[in-house]
């Protein structure tokens, strides 16, 4: 589902970026989805590193390279706040798609991201991804959904 509202407010260019993301995910477009980050983003993946600084080109290279054909996106719960050249958005994301392996993968995660006014383009500052973890276990909760 796109989320773009066709207003030229700040909200709607962020909603606008969400979307230009999750069509360059679709189509595997690595240089589309990178133009999208600053250049010193910090990101807080669910896999590998407790924080990265710098080297998403080689991590979303790893990350497609685990899937054959698309890889499908679509978000929920998005919420988009902005002030002067600074924003930030939270929301819902399911990612789904066929692994090398044949597999089939499905997961709904949470998404927070910050976002600066560079040069009149917004642009991916910090981004954090995560998903809820049982107490117990201490495994993720990877089966969860929207409750909306």
């Amino acid at each position: 589902m796109l989320i773009a509202t066709g207003s030229l407010t700040a909200e709607a260019e962020i909603r606008e970026l969400i979307d230009d993301k999750i069509i360059a995910v679709y189509n595997r477009d690595e240089h589309a989805l990178i133009s999208k980050y600053a250049p010193d983003v910090t990101t807080f993946d669910l896999a590998g590193a407790l924080q990265n600084n710098g080297g998403l080109a080689e991590r979303l290279e790893k990350w497609f390279s685990g899937y054959v054909g698309h890889i499908n996106q679509e978000v929920a719960n998005v919420q988009v706040s902005a002030s002067g050249a600074v924003a930030f958005s939270n929301f819902l994301m399911r990612t789904w798609g066929t692994g090398v392996n044949g597999e089939e993968h499905d997961m709904w995660y949470r998404v927070t991201s910050g976002y600066k006014n560079i040069g009149g383009q917004w642009l991916i500052t910090h981004e954090h991804i995560s998903e809820p973890v049982d107490l117990e276990t201490g495994k993720a909760m990877f089966g969860l959904k929207p409750l909306n």
